[in-house]
């Protein structure tokens, strides 16, 4: 067996007599393209994108890392869901306590806030919010009408008695 002269590592470049190059290739060059010709609104030309992320004449580019095609969570979801689940937790207590205009109050404010804030945009969920808003009603609907209810009973002067009187029971 005949060994080189000169032991050569196998992770060293190749030598090169003209010029040294690098031993990952040519380096990747964009080719030349005309740029595609776009119309603004007053009709005049001005020339395209010619790769994705380049800005438009007068915008800034893309920030480094930001993620492409993803939009940013909208800011007010979440009154829309807490609307919904105090609607939902004041029939509850309507109907177990008698106290649900307590939830039902703050189902209505909330309700409207993420109803405002679908209108300009900043939350998604204006769903959610009418179903707060409309059981938070009903339910602040219902113990109005069970007061009243209450108060034209304790009116009645026979219905008056009747609760107010001791009942003995003899057995």
């Amino acid at each position: 067996m005949t060994q080189p002269d000169e032991w050569k590592s196998p992770y060293d470049p190749p030598k090169q007599p003209d010029a040294p190059q690098s031993p990952y290739g040519q380096p990747y060059q964009q080719p030349d393209q005309q740029p595609q010709q776009q119309w603004d609104q007053q009709g005049q030309t001005y020339p395209g994108q010619p790769y994705p992320g380049q800005p438009y004449p007068g915008q800034q580019p893309y920030p480094y890392g930001a993620p492409y095609g993803y939009a940013a969570p909208l800011e007010k979801n979440a009154l829309g869901v807490w609307s919904l689940v105090l609607g939902i937790l004041s029939v509850f207590l309507l109907f177990t306590c008698g106290i649900g205009f307590l939830a039902g109050i703050p189902a209505v404010i909330t309700g409207h806030l993420s109803r405002k804030a679908q209108r300009e945009g900043q939350a998604d969920n204006g769903g959610l919010a009418l179903g707060g808003i409309i059981t938070g009603w009903v339910t602040i609907g219902l113990t109005l009408l069970a007061v009243v209810g209450l108060v034209v009973l304790f009116s009645i002067p026979e219905f008056r008695e009747g609760f107010f009187s001791e009942t003995t029971s003899e057995y």
